[in-house]
């Protein structure tokens, strides 16, 4: 299977799973009086959250697969390539969400609840999941 594709796809489906748990932790510490535990939290509202996230990010994903498998082509030191690949996630994270919060101005609290998570979780991806050279792909074929 395409490298690029599975790349994408670790470092996306980590995103979907990790950051909502992230963002139902921050929003209940948030809670000035929460009334109900964590656990309940995130037991009540995990699955909508990624559903939701899961929906959102179907574009976003794409984009970041197109560009990791076009940076793939490039002759580069792999620590070059992560840190493009971060360079990448953080500048579409930025526009993605600058697209979300275009008619209203959120407060910088919400903005840390809500952008924090996704951006720990896909860096968290790209730094975790492997960007395997290309012999990698060859040998396994061979």
């Amino acid at each position: 299977m395409n490298r690029s594709f599975l790349y994408s796809l670790k470092v996306w489906l980590l995103m979907v799973i990790v950051a909502p748990l992230l963002h139902l932790t921050l929003s209940w510490l948030m809670m000035h009086d929460p009334e109900i535990s964590l656990f309940d939290e995130i037991k009540k509202d995990y699955i909508i959250a990624a559903d939701i996230v899961l929906l959102l990010t179907i574009p976003f994903a794409l984009i970041f697969w197109f560009s990791v498998s076009s940076l793939l082509k490039n002759h580069a030191p792999h620590y070059v390539k992560q840190a493009l690949t971060s360079a990448i996630f953080i500048i579409m994270g930025l526009a993605f969400f600058e697209m979300l919060f275009e008619k209203g101005t959120p407060s910088l609290t919400s903005l840390a609840v809500i952008i924090f998570p996704y951006a720990i979780a896909g860096i968290s991806g790209i730094w975790l999941h492997e960007l395997e050279p290309a012999g990698v792909e060859e040998e396994e074929s061979a």
